[in-house]
């Protein structure tokens, strides 16, 4: 019996990173199919717009070898929108230690209120484990180089960003 996993990866993606996309890459190799969910909260201010991160999203997602990932957005709790969408695999990236408690918590919390997701918690890249988007937009703040931290069509977006931001 083959089962189709469809896994849900969602986030604030504000920026995504690097670290974003490569737990994308890596959750291809075991669901069909993947919905990347950017997660709209009204108390989280955000440098980017629902739109914005969208579309920097797609963009880095623009070739053959994510054919499988679908990029939308939903607000809620995740495990509803897991229901709405059929996904029965929910992805979660650990950078840390306090990441992996706070994502076990939450793990407990989600499957008493859908006991038919599961959650595959994937450790990130070692050269990866220190990018956040609160560590990348610091650094573009700031001037820094953020080219080794997030995608090409991010960089741009993001400098230019911060640029027209107001201090």
């Amino acid at each position: 019996m083959t089962t189709v996993v469809k896994g849900l990866y969602a986030g604030t993606f504000d920026p995504p990173t690097n670290g974003h996309l490569d737990l994308i890459r890596r959750s291809l190799k075991f669901c069909n199919t993947l919905v990347v969910a950017i997660g709209i909260n009204p108390a989280k201010k955000t440098l980017f717009s629902e739109m914005e991160r969208v579309g920097l999203l797609n963009k880095m997602l623009n070739s053959p070898e994510f054919d499988k990932v679908s990029v939308t957005s939903f607000s809620g709790l995740l495990v509803d929108y897991a229901k709405d969408i059929g996904a029965n695999l929910l992805i979660r990236g650990i950078r840390s230690v306090s990441d992996f408690e706070y994502e076990i918590n939450l793990e407990g919390v989600n499957k008493t209120l859908f006991p038919q997701i599961e959650t595959a918690f994937l450790p990130t890249d070692p050269t990866l484990s220190v990018v956040s988007s609160s560590m990348v937009k610091e650094i573009a703040k700031h001037g820094g180089d953020i080219s080794r931290f997030v995608p090409a069509p991010v960089v741009g977006a993001l400098l230019e960003k911060i640029k027209n931001t107001p201090k």
